[in-house]
């Protein structure tokens, strides 16, 4: 099963990178934060288990996912992916790293932001889905 004909496959998958903690879980695996070894720059590591992916429209959904991904390189407010590798086991997607966190805990944590804030985000947030239809994507 492989996703894309663009994935490296490795014999020594993530050589590069340092794995740290996990910053989230989801059906088809979890994302730890990365390092890149040679220039300290922190990514997202996506690391999806061929095994949990079991029916065709699981599949269908992780290969669009990273289609849609590699078309939208350089677009604004979009996390980049930077590589995909893949075993006979897992799918490593590394991802640009957002340390800011998720907006809606930022949220949770500061309480009110200011106009100017909520301002700077919806510019932000627009701006991506603006990428988004541009490649005739749909996010829900």
């Amino acid at each position: 099963m492989q996703f894309t004909e663009s994935i490296t496959t490795a014999g020594t998958p993530l050589a590069q990178y340092i794995l740290g903690d996990t910053l989230g879980e989801g059906t088809f695996g979890k994302v730890k934060l990365g390092k890149h070894i040679a220039t300290g720059e922190q990514v997202a590591v996506k690391i999806l288990e061929k095994g949990k992916i079991i029916t065709p429209a699981d599949f269908e959904r992780v290969s669009r996912e990273i289609r849609i991904l590699q078309s939208l390189r350089r677009s604004p407010h979009v996390i980049q992916l930077f590589e995909i590798m893949e075993t006979p086991w897992e799918v490593f997607m590394v991802m640009e790293y957002a340390s800011g966190g998720e907006l809606f805990d930022y949220i949770v944590d500061n309480g009110k932001v200011s106009e100017s804030e909520a301002c700077k985000f919806v510019r932000q947030i627009i701006s991506g889905a603006c990428s988004l239809h541009r490649a005739n994507v749909v996010h829900r």
